[in-house]
């Protein structure tokens, strides 16, 4: 959007006149979801910060691709140092936000508990499309993402819980009250199965290389993901999932010694219960 189309909606401009301007005193417009208003406010307040999956469409994401700044403050300030954010804040006091139920118990409401960034983002929910972000552009994340800290390899632990048999574990462990939904709960993330170490020590190289490259790429519909035709019932089709996912799934399969049918199985079982989930999502 162009500044000319927003400049009458800033409610703090004062003498700024163009954008350049703005840039040049170390500010930034950001715009309030709730209100539409838009505000300018010191840049050094303003993080990047995942807020969903439908922000984001590859596991190894990009600053550019959020293109969502979150207001973050650890400590207590004197606001008369930062005239921007201090008339921001002040709207919030006449607002009343402090009195919010997430708000209210802090010291200082506008402030935010430490946030310690993660490595991995874990989803909160999900439909057809499923992947855990790595966290390479170590940005934060909101109420939609879990943050998990691994003890061992951050991107081993990623790739691992990227696999197929992940997501048959969460259709069917988890729960939703929305059928269109998997909604998983905080306390079933430290319950996640792991493969012991031992079983993949001698393939990590192989676990990188496969988890480069799908990881960099758009995740796409589940149904795609393992060949299949939503359309159409799941057990007559033959799976044919895309070959890095395939790669880096074979390995998982093979550390679990399961044999040529189970994996299909395995496929149309993750197929054929997110098909059924979104049939019946449809029909209430």
């Amino acid at each position: 959007m162009k500044f000319s189309e927003i400049k009458h909606k800033i409610k703090n401009l004062g003498e700024f006149k163009s954008l350049e301007e703005i840039k040049k005193a170390g500010l930034r417009i950001v715009r309030n979801t709730k209100t539409g208003d838009y505000w300018l406010i010191e840049e050094e307040f303003l993080k990047p910060v995942v807020i969903s999956l439908n922000r984001v469409s590859k596991i190894c994401f990009s600053l550019e691709e959020i293109n969502v700044s979150g207001l973050i403050i650890e400590n207590e300030l004197n606001l008369k140092n930062f005239k921007f954010l201090s008339q921001y804040l002040k709207w919030g006091e006449e607002e009343k936000i402090r009195n919010r139920k997430t708000i209210a118990p802090r010291k200082i409401w506008y402030v935010l508990p430490h946030q310690k960034i993660g490595p991995i983002l874990f989803p909160y929910f999900y439909t057809d499309i499923y992947f855990v972000l790595l966290n390479n552009a170590s940005v934060y994340a909101n109420k939609e993402l879990y943050v998990i800290y691994p003890t061992i390899d951050p991107k081993i632990i990623c790739a691992l819980l990227n696999s197929t048999l992940y997501l048959l574990y969460w259709e069917i462990f988890s729960i939703s009250n929305i059928p269109s939904l998997i909604k998983i709960r905080v306390y079933d993330l430290p319950n996640i199965p792991i493969l012991a170490q031992e079983a993949i020590k001698r393939r990590v190289s192989e676990i990188n290389k496969y988890f480069e490259q799908i990881s960099y790429r758009p995740i796409k519909s589940i149904f795609t993901e393992l060949g299949f035709d939503p359309n159409k019932p799941i057990r007559e089709q033959e799976p044919n999932p895309l070959p890095d996912r395939k790669a880096l799934d074979d390995i998982v399969f093979d550390a679990l010694g399961l044999t040529e049918e189970e994996r299909k199985e395995v496929y149309w079982a993750v197929a054929e219960l997110v098909q059924n989930r979104l049939k019946k999502a449809k029909s209430v």
